[in-house]
């Protein structure tokens, strides 16, 4: 009996330790084991997700989210043979990869195909190839905001323009999928981590200043001068100067945001606010005003131009040699007499020229809201000996962008004022909470009202009577100044390189758009600005006029 009882007790305990194994096995299994069933039946990817949309101030998009097809390949279940059939559904480059000894159980075979594409190689129900649903950036406008909008990865992070200004708002982290198989390995279920709240589209957005009828007149315009005049780069920036709102911007030459090919050197630099270069007599307005301000020139100086003056070691020249004669400030503007200005040049104090310029704006960013804005180039006060002081007022050595110009243009054109240009409305983060509003903000008065006005007049007469001639328009008093600059290259003017520009705003009495027309190296149809860049401006402000665009902004 006793026996009979020790027998049962050993057979229980063996009983106990069996079933504490079993439990143990299955609550806490080797990792091995884990991860050996784990890569047999199961994956996780990072599928990227909707990016915040992105809109005109009319809210027509100009970027947005769309679901694409992704495919890769587990390499346990593919066969070789298959490789002939897939290779009439993709290129060459992502078939190749197959070609290869394949290791572990997840390969990328080829990111976002368009849905089309995707269900093609999918229905043809090959062993070991797979897919997945991700998103990717499209932009409905292509090249015609490529600079402005800028562009993201393949993981949808943003790399440049709006995009990645705004990148920390309007980007949501990618979702993470649980793909499961069966012993098969055929794909039965994708599982996704986030929960059906979770998964809903962004409410993050960003709302640009831009309207993208305007864009559209001032891209078509400045990529067809730029090519007829056989530019190597050219900008174009339009804003309302009352507010400092950015209505359009393009940069020449382009690319395509939606296809990395296109991606080459120059062709991403936005030369808007990211090209630097000397204005040449387009600023000789803006020097004529700081000189005027401040008491140096009165509305009864005169001057007297004999075709050049002799100042330190170097002689001013006018264009041609000609000699003006006896001008006032306003003949000077309107001749854009380079002998005039340089004798206003060298009538102010140069500390106190580099301190009215850095007021204006130049040497400093204009702080709009993109990444990659340069600051220009001011040389500091004790660079400026011998003749640089007249040079400067001529527009020469000193460098500015294209944004900088407009904004002291636009000061000239609402009475003095410098505003902040801005091109963004409002951003809204992935709650819908609005975490940005864009706003008029005055950096500094420039220009007393009256002063303004007679620079206003002044550039009204460019067109009607000087150098702008080709910029006037029949249906609205435009006013506005050329400027032709050499290209410096190690402390010497090279002798065939120029940028030629134009700015103005109409109307000239109450202005409510300022546009800059830049281009770099023009070799076509030669290079002065009065010929090449002010057609440009016109046909722009034509173009506005005859669509209603410019009555209805």
């Amino acid at each position: 009996m006793r026996g009979s009882r020790s027998i049962w007790f050993v057979l229980y305990l063996a009983f106990l330790i069996v079933s504490f194994k079993v439990f143990q096995l299955c609550l806490f299994p080797d990792s091995k084991v884990v991860t050996w069933a784990r890569s047999q039946y199961w994956q996780q990817i990072l599928a990227t997700s909707s990016r915040g949309i992105i809109a005109d101030r009319n809210d027509v998009t100009l970027a947005l989210s769309v679901p694409k097809w992704s495919l890769f390949v587990d390499p346990a279940f593919w066969e070789a043979s298959q490789l002939p059939v897939l290779s009439r559904y993709l290129p060459k480059g992502v078939t190749d990869k197959l070609k290869r000894p394949l290791e572990g159980r997840f390969i990328w075979l080829v990111r976002k195909l368009s849905l089309s594409e995707g269900e093609k190689v999918l229905s043809l129900k090959l062993k070991g190839i797979y897919g997945i649903k991700e998103m990717e950036r499209s932009y409905p406008f292509g090249r015609h905001m490529a600079h402005l909008l800028g562009f993201v990865d393949i993981d949808e992070k943003g790399l440049a323009g709006v995009e990645k200004q705004w990148d920390v708002f309007i980007y949501t982290p990618p979702e993470i999928k649980t793909l499961v198989r069966d012993a098969a390995g055929n794909l039965f279920e994708m599982a996704s981590t986030l929960s059906a709240e979770e998964a809903v589209l962004p409410k993050s957005k960003v709302t640009l200043t831009i309207d993208w009828r305007l864009q559209y007149i001032v891209d078509n315009a400045l990529q067809n001068g730029a090519t007829e005049n056989g530019a190597e780069w050219a900008a174009a920036v339009c804003m309302n100067p009352i507010t400092g709102e950015v209505l359009a911007m393009s940069s020449y030459p382009s690319y395509d945001p939606e296809n990395r090919s296109t991606f080459a050197g120059e062709r991403l630099r936005n030369n808007v606010i990211g090209r630097v270069y000397e204005p040449g007599s387009v600023l000789k307005p803006i020097m004529m005003g700081i000189a005027m301000e401040n008491g140096y020139v009165t509305s009864g100086s005169i001057f007297r131009c004999g075709g050049s003056i002799r100042i330190a070691d170097h002689t001013i020249r006018e264009v041609g040699g000609r000699a003006h004669g006896t001008e006032d400030i306003y003949k000077i503007i309107i001749n854009s007499c380079n002998v005039g200005m340089a004798q206003i040049g060298m009538m102010m104090p140069v500390n106190f020229t580099y301190n009215a310029l850095r007021s204006w704006g130049f040497g400093v960013p204009t702080g709009i809201e993109l990444p990659g804005e340069e600051d220009g180039l001011l040389p500091l006060p004790s660079q400026w000996w011998g003749v640089v002081p007249a040079n400067i007022a001529l527009g020469q050595g000193i460098a500015i962008t294209p944004i900088q110009l407009a904004q002291a243009f636009s000061a000239i054109a609402n009475g003095g004022v410098l505003v902040r240009p801005y091109l963004t409305k409002a951003v809204f983060d992935g709650n819908g909470e609005e975490v940005y509003y864009g706003q008029r903000r005055e950096v500094a008065r420039v220009l007393s009202p009256q002063t303004a006005k007679m620079m206003r007049t002044a550039l009204r007469r460019a067109v009607v009577e000087g150098t702008g001639k080709r910029a006037d328009v029949e249906a609205v008093k435009v006013a506005g100044k050329t400027g032709t600059a050499q290209v410096a290259h190690r402390g010497q003017y090279l002798k065939d390189v120029h940028v030629a520009s134009f700015a103005g705003f109409w109307p000239y009495d109450n202005p409510n758009y300022v546009l800059v027309i830049v281009l770099g190296n023009p070799r076509e149809k030669g290079y002065m600005a009065g010929a090449i860049a002010a057609p440009i401006f016109k046909s722009i402000v034509e173009e506005m006029i005859s669509t209603g665009l410019e009555l209805n902004n």
